[in-house]
């Protein structure tokens, strides 16, 4: 096996040489592509987040009172810092599937307009 045959592979849309000598034949550009290099730095990140969690959850444990229109109740702090921190998390994933949604539409509407121009 050669060189050339362990590159990595052409991306839809290029063009690859019919043979490896035939001058004629348009050049391709090789775009490499790392695979898999996030999977590391992810793990540690998740890691010392799990790490701070329990450290912040072993240091609040002491109990907190809210009141909330007229409605009073006593919970852990961790509890509440877990659940806010939750409800932001969900706001966030929603929040930015809608704006992902309307960016899409005009996207789209401008490869429209490209289109039929």
């Amino acid at each position: 096996m050669s060189d050339r045959d362990r590159e990595e592979p052409v991306r839809s849309g290029d063009v690859e040489a019919v043979a490896e000598g035939d001058k004629s034949a348009p050049v391709v550009a090789r775009e490499r592509v790392f695979v898999g290099t996030g999977l590391f730095w992810g793990l540690i990140v998740g890691v010392v987040l799990a790490l701070a969690v329990i450290i912040l959850a072993a240091q609040n444990t002491g109990n907190v009172t809210i009141s909330f229109l007229g409605w009073e109740f006593s919970t852990p702090l961790i509890v509440l810092i877990l659940g806010l921190l939750l409800i932001g998390i969900v706001l966030d994933e929603l929040f930015g599937l809608i704006y992902r949604k309307g960016r899409r539409r005009t996207l789209r509407d401008r490869d429209e307009l490209k289109r039929l121009q």
